[in-house]
């Protein structure tokens, strides 16, 4: 049986492309991805020795290491002589469960944080 990347080469004649860091068209534009960590906080566990532990929230991002990853992207397409011309945001959505006090099952919650962003760039001058 033809895999997936098989399948697509022979329908388009070129191969299936599933993961992308860096593209470039013509040379006159580039783009720099990135993700984002998710927040941590912690949470008392244990009944009578209560201890600590780090857990990640899939609601909410690390907004420092966000804004530190989109200042890193802006630095290096100017250093590759690029300018910033757009950010488009990436969300990725997710669910957890609801429930009530009594911990009869209510239904979903759904929420779709930004966990990062694609950031394009315009050749200087171009």
């Amino acid at each position: 049986m033809a895999t997936l990347e098989e399948m697509q080469r022979r329908i388009t004649g070129s191969p299936v492309v599933t993961e992308h860091k860096e593209l470039q068209v013509a040379g006159k534009f580039k783009t720099k991805w990135f993700w984002a960590s998710l927040a941590k906080y912690t949470v008392d566990e244990g009944f009578l020795l209560k201890t600590q532990a780090e857990k990640e929230s899939q609601r909410r991002v690390d907004i420092g290491d966000y804004a530190q990853k989109l200042q890193d992207a802006y630095v290096q397409l100017d250093a590759e002589g690029y300018d910033v011309i757009s950010v488009v945001p990436i969300s990725a959505g997710t669910s957890e469960s609801s429930t009530n006090r009594g911990g009869a099952y209510l239904g979903d919650t759904g929420f779709s944080p930004t966990r990062g962003a694609v950031v394009v760039g315009k050749k200087q001058g171009g």
